[in-house]
């Protein structure tokens, strides 16, 4: 089975546009995205960035191919069908689904996530569903054909949008946790890119660390630095709910976070 990292990428992010070209650390001269590129080819030389076809984009293409991706364009809202065209395109049926916007992701943690799935023969294999790494060393591997079946069954865009979500939530698929190897939890460091503060964490982890660390090396310095972690646990990640109940249970967790304990009442009492 044909093995390939897709990262998906686009320019026109509603928090922090333009995050995926900018400078990673800032005194130096290569993008987020080049990061992200040059990070994946070593766990896997066969890289492709998945990008829309809109000229704005026509950057995160160049910046692909310059780090040595090679690239696919289509769809800005359907990222699903972008990656079915994509690995259809260079003849990819084990995807590995990476976004731009982890620029510590670790080659020896996509590597065991790619080794799981093909000695089981899943049709799934993620460390997102449950989570004891990082957020923001996520890697996802599954077949073509589980994209494909997805495809058939969902047509609303906003799932589409998030390619395997419907995978994770469906018992129609096969699927396996990547669990981190020591039994520990380090799913509360966040080392994902959706905001200025996330940018500025990320930016000290390189200017600490260097070019070449691993999530253990992260780990450990997030136990050295305590107030590392105080830079951006404030962030919100954004999702899509299953159902109402789902939405309105991370409502509360939102409002709670942000001491807002009236509507958090109020919201509680009325659900």
């Amino acid at each position: 089975m044909n093995t390939g990292i897709i990262i998906q990428a686009r320019r026109s992010s509603t928090r922090l546009k333009d995050k995926i070209i900018m400078k990673l650390p800032t005194t130096s001269n290569i993008s987020m995205l080049g990061r992200v590129i040059m990070r994946s080819k070593m766990a896997c030389d066969n890289v492709i960035l998945a990008t829309s076809d809109l000229a704005e984009d026509d950057l995160t293409a160049e910046e692909a191919i310059k780090h040595g991706a090679k690239v696919y364009r289509g769809s800005l809202d359907d990222v699903l069908m972008r990656y079915i065209k994509s690995a259809e395109k260079y003849n990819i049926q084990r995807i590995v689904r990476i976004t731009a916007d982890c620029p510590c992701l670790d080659a020896e943690v996509i590597k065991k996530a790619i080794d799981l799935h093909e000695t089981s023969g899943v049709d799934y294999v993620s460390n997102v569903e449950k989570r004891t790494y990082p957020h923001g060393l996520d890697t996802e591997v599954v077949t073509l054909d589980a994209l494909k079946k997805t495809d058939k069954e969902v047509k609303d865009i906003k799932v589409r949008e998030h390619v395997t979500w419907h995978i994770r939530k469906s018992d129609n698929f096969s699927k396996l946790d990547l669990l981190e190897e020591s039994g520990n939890d380090y799913s509360k460091i966040r080392i994902t890119v959706d905001t200025n503060e996330d940018y500025a964490l990320i930016n000290l982890i390189y200017y600490m660390l260097g070019d070449n660390f691993n999530y253990k090396d992260i780990v450990e310095l997030f136990s050295k630095n305590n107030w590392l972690e105080a830079l951006n646990n404030n962030v919100y990640q954004k999702y899509v709910y299953k159902n109402e109940k789902e939405e309105i249970d991370e409502a509360l967790k939102l409002l709670k976070l942000n001491g807002m304990e009236k509507a958090y009442k109020i919201l509680e009492r009325a659900r």
